[in-house]
């Protein structure tokens, strides 16, 4: 009998440490798609990646414009060119074809490089942020927001984390 009495109480006793461990546990989430996407880090990223798209445009519309014209041509001489003299034509346009679509794809790879490398500066200082937040407020974990189904806005802690990752990349553009 008393074998059981030790057995409850010890019960009870790790019950209620448990209970108060528990309570002790602290829990934070982050919106980490829009302290990405809202942070002036990522703006300014977006803002280089669209003057750099835009000083190219200006090469791949005049190289399609060039395209167009000897297209336009091919259709209005086609008729009176020789079989060889069009042949040759046509052989030219199709090299500046080839050559068109390279120059888009190369083009569209270095942006993509640029903005990989941005993406990766910004979400790497972003997670420095909420792991140095985590460990200063003593949070067990964050979650992302994705990965809480229920949550009040207490623990949301985007917003610090946001205004931190601004001030972590401010010298990224200067």
């Amino acid at each position: 009998m008393s074998l059981r009495l030790i057995c409850a109480a010890v019960a009870l006793v790790s019950l209620l440490w448990v209970e108060s461990a528990d309570a002790a546990d602290k829990f934070a989430f982050v919106d980490v798609q829009r302290a990405i996407s809202s942070s002036d880090a990522a703006k300014q990223a977006r803002n280089l990646l669209m003057s750099a798209k835009g000083k190219t445009q200006a090469k791949v519309d005049a190289k399609k414009s060039q395209i167009e014209t000897m297209q336009a041509d091919l259709k209005k001489r086609g008729a009176l060119m020789t079989p060889e003299a069009k042949a040759e034509f046509n052989a030219k346009l199709q090299r500046e074809m080839r050559d068109f679509r390279r120059m888009v794809e190369d083009l569209q790879l270095r942006l993509d490089r640029e903005n990989a490398r941005w993406t990766k500066r910004i979400t790497g200082a972003l997670r420095e942020v909420i792991e140095e937040m985590g460990r200063e407020k003593g949070y067990t974990a964050v979650f992302g927001k994705g990965q809480v189904l229920y949550a009040t806005d207490t623990i949301d802690i985007t917003d610090q984390v946001l205004k931190r990752l601004n001030e972590r990349t401010a010298s990224l553009f200067k």
